[in-house]
Order: structure tokens, then C-alpha cells, then sequence
């Protein structure tokens, strides 16, 4: 028999089930007779909303409704509002989750729509401080930025004839889509642009991975306000189209649960394009395999990626065979090696051949210059290498590769000391290092050694004039000087980062009970969140590491290596404090159900009260003779819309 808020007593047992029933008598009161030995016991429930009802009539089930999915205070859809509020009030279930703490106090109702727009006020206060900062650039200094040797390869490869040794060809197609403005000043707009939308991009990608919004702001706050980052959008540099591709591969491919075919397809091409702005771009696909491979996406989401991120690859290798004999991306890479091992090199230690005895550095070890004197000066050792340039090539690789073997704990160590060098606070610079003032606001008196006080080179071989409004560039220039990230706050980041992917969850499964069924699928689905979590900062974090690594380890230190760690970092922090939330909350006791970790209210939940299918007696009371009621079940499109509303949540 089944007890929906209301006393029912069985049929007689003489009774033809079919016959209409007879009328109840009214039900006894508090103060009648007790029962007698005879009489069955019923426990007392909570009445049903909307007043006593008949009890020859089955009352129709409420379902409450998904989060966000009702009426705008958590009520059930339809009827009256205020039959609606006092059902609200009526006591729950004695099987309705146990509510503990600061989750007492309502915070699973949806939020009304002032609540939603507030709630990203501090990410549109970033972002019109980013757009101001970004307005004041493009006017104070017009039309670009332009590093002499990189800018200039750039703008002159842009023609695409041919490949060149040293760079991909990725940045010049770029150049080449926008040769049509004639203007560089509008190449600098669309770099500006592309650095709010990553701005944009990473806020709305941490806000659809539930994070609360303040803390998608902060992480969003690195790429709009970075002064070092409003320089390089400025520069005719390769940067910030080589963020925007990795950004948006990494959102396609943690956006959803499990990626689908077309995001592993687009994850592939962008990384490509990527590769193919900066060579790092291989290395982090690299990284992305491993990812796909923990996550167990699927063969065919797997093949997919690998497969689109190969053909561009190879298409450009076969294209780069052609002009200079060899399949690679770029070259170069011998000389650039030697010149990072060079001021380390001690040839004593070495077993060197003749014509490799020239590569040995003539200044004293603690007065050796910086790597890239070695690789662009004329006064270079390896310029004294009259051999054809396979050979040349085949020498400087043994001389890098016997300084590592034989010196691999003084290498070790310049590495490691540039990557702390990268978090220490302010922007220090070593004898070594590749000045910092490069990527500060100029001036408009800078040395020629900066390597961007030259004339600069429009998109068509002209010369464009340089334009720079004193006051404003007075303003951005004393902005920098403390509108930066500071490496130690980097440095936390990365710490957060780590602490989140190590930390362990509860691994008891809920015992069963009353609820142990929801309360296992609950966990269940906590499980595969934690391991999503890890699997996406973990990728982050390594793909920032690697970015600093690589160029530490085999170019020089310099602060402009740092900016993409600035889309990368602060998302996998992001992510991290989710994790560490859901693992608080999963470290409670299997009972201990929190109203805002289930998708909804439970709904009042009916006492059964006859034979048990195993033929045993209910929990809830005595077996009694007879035929017994059962609940008329929910809508076929409630039930429907109700499990598709779950669904969508826990994606």
C-alpha cells in the first residue's frame, strides 16, 4: 500500500477490486481510542500541497525542476505562484538530502537575472580597462612596433616564395592576409583585438567550466592588463597570433567532457597553424597527444587529431625539402644550440677535433656575452668554420652535443637558474640576457642596440613614418614600470596548479541505503570531474612549462618567451581551485549530502508499506493483506525532460 501524504485504509477483504469503492469514513482524529491489536499502524507523513484531498482520488506527483529550469525560485513549472510558495514551505521528506552548513542557506535556488548580470561586472570592468589600455597604444605610438631582424624577416617572407631557414612561414601568411590595408597600423589593431578576444575567451571557457566568475576574472586579468602584453600585440611579431591558435586548440579541446570528432579535428589544424607560427607549437601537440591518450578519448577522436595535425605539417616539411634540400620546419637549429652552449663551454674537457678547435670561446669564462652574439655576430666562432654548410652543421651539432654529455651538470644548472630567473620579482636582467627594455614602451631615443629604434619597413618594401604622442606614451610608459605580472605570483600559479593535480579524492565509494544509489551516481560522476580536471590543468600547466623550457634550454633567456605562460597559467590555477573545491566536498561522510552537490531538491518521497519483492517485511511498517496502491507515475515528457536536464548538467 502506498501512503502519499494522506491515511489510507485497504479495501475489505470481501470487496471486488473491480466494484467502485465505497465511501471512507472520515479519518479519527488525535484524541480518538487508540488503536487496538488489530488495527494497523501507519506512520505519519508531511501532507501534499494544495489543501486535503479526496480519498477516492490519486493525487498527480510534483517533480521539482532542474536547476535554473523553473520559475526563478526553485518552484515547480505551472500552477499558481502562490500554491507554489506554500509548497515550498512544507516540511521535506524524511528522505530528503541532509543540508549541512553554508549549503543551509539556499544558494541551490537558480539566481535571478540581475544576479547573472552582476555577477560579471568584475570581468566587464577588466575588460573596458583592457580596451582603454589597448586605444591609448594604437594612438600613442603609430603605426607599429618593429624588432630589426625578426620584423624585417617577417614582413619580407611575406610574399611566400619560398621558405625560409630560419622562421616558418606561419606569421608572413598572416602578414599576407592583411597586405591589403597597405598600412601596418592596422596590423597592430587586429593583434590588439585578438588580445581581448583571448581575454574573452579564457573567461567564458572557465565561467562554462563552472568556476565562479570572480575567479575566471582574476585569471582573465594577466592577458588584458599585462603592459609587456599590450607591447608585443604592438610588434610585428609572431606572438600573439601563435597565442590565439593555441588558446582557442586548447578550448576545443576541454570544452566538452569528452571531445568530439570535429573539436579533435580542430584542435589538430589550429596546433599545425601553430607549429607553423613558432616551432614550439609541435612540441605542445606533442603534449596534447599524451592528453588525449589519458583521457581515453577513442580511436577515432584520437586518429582524427593526429591525422590533421600531420598532413599541414608534412605538406610544409615537403614544401621546405624543396627550397633548401631537407625535410623540417625550419633550420638553423646547429648553430642556435651552439650559441646557447657556447658561454659554457670548457674545451678542455672536451675531446674535439682540429677543425672544431675554432668554436672555443677566446674570452674568460665569467666574461663570455650573451648566446645570441654567437649565433648573429660577425666576430663569431662559428664564422671561422670555411666549410660547406652540411659539414658545418654536422660540427657545431658534435660540439653541442659534447658539451652536454661531459658538462651536463653546468648546463643543468643555466638552464635551471633561467627558469627561476623567470619568476623572480620585477624584471631583473643578467650580463647574459637579452635586454628587458626591448619590450618596454620606447621612448623614442632608445640605442641601437634594442634592435627596435630602426626605421621601420611597411608591408609593400616602403618606409612608413614613426609617430609618437608624448603624453600618452608618457602614461603607458609609467603604467609598465608596475603593471606587469610578477613572477612570483606566475610562480603560484604554476605551485596551485601542481597542488590540485596531486591532491588525492575520497576513494570510498558510498555505502548503500536510503540513498545510496544517488549518492553512488553522484560520486561516480564526481570521479570522472576529478579526473577531467586533472587531466585539462595538468595540460595547461605542462604546456606553460614548456614553454619556458624550450627556450631556456636551447635559445637564451629572454622576457618575451614569457608572455604566452600568461593564457596558460592562469586557467590551470583556475581549474586547480575547482578541483581542491570538489575535493573538500568529496571528503565528507557518505550521509552527509549536500542540497547544492545534486542537480535538484529531492521531492517528497512515498512510504511503501506491503510485501517486499525479496518477501520480506518493509522498513517503514507491517506487511498487511491485500491488494496495495502504487503512485501514478511521473509524465513520460516530464520524466524525459528531467533526465535531459541532468545530462546537460553534468556535462
Amino acid at each position: 500500500m502506498v501512503v502519499l501524504g494522506r491515511h489510507l485504509f485497504p479495501p475489505p477483504p470481501d470487496q471486488n477490486p473491480g466494484s467502485a469503492p465505497p465511501p471512507v469514513p472520515p479519518l479519527p482524529s488525535a484524541a480518538a481510542a487508540p488503536a487496538g491489536p488489530d488495527d494497523p499502524v501507519y506512520p505519519d507523513e508531511p501532507d501534499l500541497p494544495g489543501g486535503p484531498a479526496r480519498p477516492d482520488e490519486a493525487d498527480p506527483p510534483v517533480y521539482p525542476d532542474e536547476p535554473g529550469r523553473g520559475n526563478g525560485r526553485g518552484l515547480p513549472r505551472g500552477g499558481d505562484d502562490d500554491a507554489a510558495a506554500r509548497a515550498a514551505e512544507e516540511p521535506a521528506s524524511p528522505d530528503a538530502p541532509v543540508v549541512l552548513g553554508d549549503d543551509a542557506g539556499g544558494e541551490d535556488q537558480p539566481p535571478t537575472r540581475r544576479h547573472r548580470s552582476m555577477r560579471h561586472l568584475p570581468f566587464a570592468v577588466l575588460l573596458a580597462a583592457g580596451v582603454a589600455l589597448r586605444a591609448i597604444t594604437a594612438y600613442a605610438y603609430r603605426p607599429a612596433f618593429e624588432f630589426y631582424g625578426d620584423s624585417y624577416a617577417y614582413l619580407r617572407l611575406s610574399t611566400l616564395k619560398a621558405p625560409d631557414p630560419m622562421r616558418p612561414a606561419g606569421y608572413p601568411a598572416f602578414l599576407r592576409l592583411l597586405s591589403f590595408t597597405d598600412d601596418l597600423w592596422w596590423v597592430t589593431v587586429v593583434q590588439h583585438a585578438a588580445g581581448l578576444a583571448l581575454g574573452v575567451t579564457l573567461y567564458v571557457m572557465l565561467v562554462h567550466r563552472r568556476i565562479a566568475a570572480p575567479v575566471a576574472a582574476l585569471a582573465a586579468a594577466p592577458v588584458l592588463l599585462d603592459a609587456y602584453e599590450l607591447v608585443i600585440e604592438h610588434y610585428v611579431m609572431a606572438e600573439t597570433l601563435f597565442a590565439v591558435l593555441l588558446v582557442a586548440a586548447i578550448v576545443a579541446l576541454t570544452w566538452s567532457p569528452r571531445p568530439s570528432v570535429w573539436a579533435c579535428e580542430l584542435a589538430g589544424l589550429l596546433l599545425a597553424g601553430a607549429g607553423l607560427v613558432r616551432t614550439i607549437g609541435v612540441a605542445i601537440a606533442v603534449l596534447v597527444v599524451g592528453y588525449l591518450l589519458l583521457r581515453r578519448v577513442g580511436w577515432l577522436r584520437f586518429a582524427t587529431f593526429a591525422v590533421t595535425l600531420a598532413v599541414p605539417l608534412v605538406a610544409y616539411a615537403s614544401w621546405f625539402h624543396e627550397s633548401h634540400g631537407k625535410y623540417a620546419l625550419t633550420g638553423g637549429d646547429a648553430v642556435w644550440m651552439y650559441g646557447r652552449v657556447a658561454p659554457i663551454a670548457d674545451c678542455d674537457r672536451l675531446h674535439l677535433s682540429r677543425p672544431q678547435l675554432v668554436l672555443c670561446s677566446p674570452h674568460p669564462a665569467a666574461e663570455r656575452p650573451d648566446p645570441s652574439y654567437y649565433v648573429w655576430s660577425v666576430n663569431s666562432p662559428s664564422r671561422r668554420l670555411h666549410v660547406p654548410a652540411d659539414e658545418r652543421d654536422a660540427l657545431l651539432r658534435d660540439f653541442t652535443h659534447q658539451v652536454i654529455r661531459y658538462q651536463f651538470g653546468d648546463y643543468v644548472r643555466m638552464v635551471g637558474g633561467e627558469l627561476v630567473h623567470y619568476f623572480r620579482p620585477g624584471r631583473p636582467i643578467g650580463h647574459r640576457d637579452w635586454p628587458d627594455a626591448t619590450w618596454r614602451f620606447p621612448t623614442g631615443d632608445e640605442p641601437r642596440f634594442l634592435h627596435n629604434a630602426e626605421p621601420l619597413l611597411g608591408l609593400h618594401g616602403d618606409t612608413p613614418k614613426r609617430e609618437i604622442h608624448g603624453s600618452t606614451a608618457g602614461f603607458l610608459h609609467r603604467y609598465q614600470h608596475d603593471g606587469f605580472t610578477p613572477g612570483p605570483v606566475l610562480a603560484a600559479m604554476l605551485l596551485l596548479a601542481v597542488v590540485a593535480i596531486a591532491v588525492p579524492a575520497r576513494r570510498r565509494v558510498p555505502r548503500l541505503g536510503v540513498r545510496g544509489a544517488r549518492a553512488r551516481r553522484r560520486w561516480r560522476d564526481q570521479t570522472t570531474e576529478h579526473r577531467r580536471l586533472r587531466a585539462d590543468t595538468a595540460l595547461l600547466a605542462a604546456a606553460g612549462v614548456v614553454v619556458l623550457v624550450v627556450p631556456a634550454a636551447t635559445v637564451c633567456f629572454d622576457y618575451r618567451y614569457l608572455l604566452p605562460v600568461l593564457v596558460l597559467f592562469p586557467p590551470a590555477a583556475a581549474l586547480g581551485t575547482r578541483r581542491l573545491v570538489l575535493v573538500r566536498r568529496s571528503r565528507r561522510a557518505p550521509d552527509e549530502i549536500s542540497r547544492t552537490s545534486l542537480w535538484a531538491p529531492a521531492a517528497p518521497q512515498p512510504v511503501m508499506i506491503g510485501p517486499s519483492p525479496a518477501g520480506g517485511s518493509s522498513p517503514t511498517g507491517p506487511s498487511l493483506p491485500g491488494p496495495s496502491l502504487t503512485a501514478p507515475p511521473p509524465p513520460p515528457e516530464a520524466s524525459t525532460r528531467g533526465a535531459a536536464a541532468r545530462r546537460r548538467h553534468r556535462r
